[in-house]
């Protein structure tokens, strides 16, 4: 299956397939405990970023809904941190199986979209 490219800019760089904050805004009215679940990854990576110099809202956002994504935190602790990779290859792939049990498949088209329009 291809993938659409997704523009970057010279000062903004969106590398989302789906915009992840609405399918956890579904996901936490669905399944109130699912806070228990991913708050305390949130939370890691936030340290793991503020260990490694890298400011959580720096980021300009295009879109008012982006802002807050920790896919920027993601991206940045992706290039600087080495220990968050270790962990992101073993925790990443377990939490987007049970937060994508959790969603239909209308919401990750609509998901998709977003991200899609949040580059535009």
């Amino acid at each position: 299956m291809k993938t659409a490219s997704i523009p970057q800019t010279s000062n903004f760089r969106l590398p989302c397939r789906g915009c992840a904050i609405m399918l956890i805004e579904k996901c936490y009215k669905k399944h109130k405990w699912f806070h228990l679940v991913r708050d305390p990854l949130v939370w890691g990576m936030k340290y793991l970023a503020w260990v490694n110099g890298i400011e959580a809202n720096r980021q300009a956002a295009k879109q008012s809904y982006c802002k807050g994504c920790v896919r920027f935190i993601k991206n940045e602790l992706e290039e600087k941190s080495a220990t968050f990779k270790l962990l992101n290859r073993l925790i990443a792939p377990r939490f987007a199986r049970l937060r994508n049990s959790m969603v239909t498949e209308q919401d990750m088209k609509a998901a998709r979209q977003r991200a899609i329009e949040a580059s535009a």
